[in-house]
């Protein structure tokens, strides 16, 4: 019940409907970017309750991640179709931003364009 209710508070923060629950893999990565994020609007995909780990296999998988958002405090994942992140495409929300090309090769099938 717990996670109902978090999945609801995390989707209304991060103005968003497209909330999933996943990261059971894991992935090693560099940080681009700490503290921050780029705009929700560049965002496709919203997970929670991942480690940062699993946050960069759910990047690393999937064919439309070019990098991912990691806010530990919300412990959620946002996948983003944008590499970089600066002052042009950013806002005022913090997280910690991983490229696609900073995560390690994992040996899955990415998953389709949803």
């Amino acid at each position: 019940m717990m996670r109902v209710f978090t999945a609801i508070f995390i989707a209304t923060v991060f103005n968003t409907t497209d909330v999933e629950c996943k990261g059971l893999e894991e992935a090693d990565f560099n940080v681009f970017r700490f503290n921050q994020c780029p705009l929700a609007s560049l965002r496709i995909h919203l997970l929670f309750d991942l480690t940062p780990r699993q946050c960069a296999y759910e990047c690393a998988v999937r064919a439309s991640c070019k990098g991912a958002g990691y806010s530990p405090g919300f412990k959620c994942c946002e996948i983003f179709d944008v590499e970089e992140v600066n002052s042009t495409n950013s806002d005022d929300r913090r997280c910690n931003f991983i490229r696609k090309s900073d995560i390690s090769a994992v040996e899955v099938n990415t998953l389709p364009i949803i």
